[in-house]
């Protein structure tokens, strides 16, 4: 399967440089962070067996933090909190409490647990809904940020607020798309 994801890095802002300038050195940079996440073996986070900046969604465009378009950006982050929501909710939805707690003591009173009970629990969804809580990256992730490392939006919502308060327009952060394979 392929997921989209926005991996966020930043850019150093230079007098004269160009949207495109910006957009090839944040490809950069988050293709470098790619290949050193995958440490050479291919697999990026633990999760994926693959990725490519861009790739399938080659036309969802990088987006860039600016005075100009600082509404599209957030509202992207908003997208990402929003996803991340839905998809804790799903997941929250389809887990029985009374059926894990039963199979949760069973195992921990040192009984065995069967296969079907695991999934008559729905453990899965269970463990699903706590990776999104405590930040943990993988394909549901819809996000992922390159300088904080979490999935979370509110590092860069804070750096963000910060650079204005301080009016530091040195650094722009940047969205770029990449597609990933599981």
């Amino acid at each position: 399967m392929h997921v989209m994801q926005y991996l966020l890095t930043e850019v150093e802002r230079i007098d004269e440089q160009t949207i495109e300038d910006i957009e090839q050195e944040a490809i950069g940079h988050v293709n470098s962070w790619l290949d050193l996440e995958a440490d050479g073996n291919g697999f990026v986070g633990g999760w994926s067996d693959g990725c490519s900046v861009g790739g399938r969604w080659a036309d969802v465009p990088i987006l860039i933090y600016s005075d100009e378009n600082s509404c599209e950006f957030l509202e992207a982050l908003d997208l990402i909190d929003l996803k991340q929501r839905s998809q804790f909710n799903e997941y929250f939805a389809e887990f029985d409490f009374p059926t894990i707690n039963s199979v949760m003591a069973k195992y921990s009173n040192g009984e065995d647990v069967e296969y079907r009970e695991m999934i008559e629990a729905n453990i899965s969804s269970l463990s699903g809904a706590l990776k999104i809580m405590r930040g943990y990256w993988n394909w549901d992730s819809a996000y992922y940020d390159t300088i904080d490392y979490t999935i979370k939006t509110k590092p860069l919502r804070e750096r963000i607020l910060k650079a204005i308060d301080s009016k530091d327009t040195t650094m722009l952060y940047c969205l770029v798309p990449v597609d990933f394979h599981f």
